[in-house]
């Protein structure tokens, strides 16, 4: 699966739990009513704090965590994207 089709599935996940109002223990939701499935993407979220699941088996996203989840993947690309131009740079000088 390639990176752009992960980063669209992670933000359609995070958009369904924020359309349904899912983003607290009160409002929590099950995967069957968000429409979601429990996915290696979804899996992964949880892991890093995005999703939060509640002690019945339902689950809510944490804004806070979304956004610094959000933030660290632009950070991620950007120093990606400095590392190819660096290294580009350093094959043009030896080529």
């Amino acid at each position: 699966m390639s990176g752009a089709v992960v980063v669209m599935s992670q933000n359609r996940l995070m958009r369904r739990f924020q359309d349904a109002k899912a983003t607290d223990p009160k409002s929590a939701r099950t995967l069957a009513d968000i429409g979601c499935r429990n996915s290696w993407i979804f899996r992964r979220m949880v892991v890093r704090g995005v999703f939060v699941e509640t002690e019945d088996g339902r689950f809510y996203i944490d804004e806070d965590a979304a956004s610094r989840f959000v933030k660290r993947r632009w950070r991620v690309a950007w120093i990606f994207l400095a590392l190819v131009i660096v290294l580009f740079a350093i094959w043009q000088m030896f080529s």
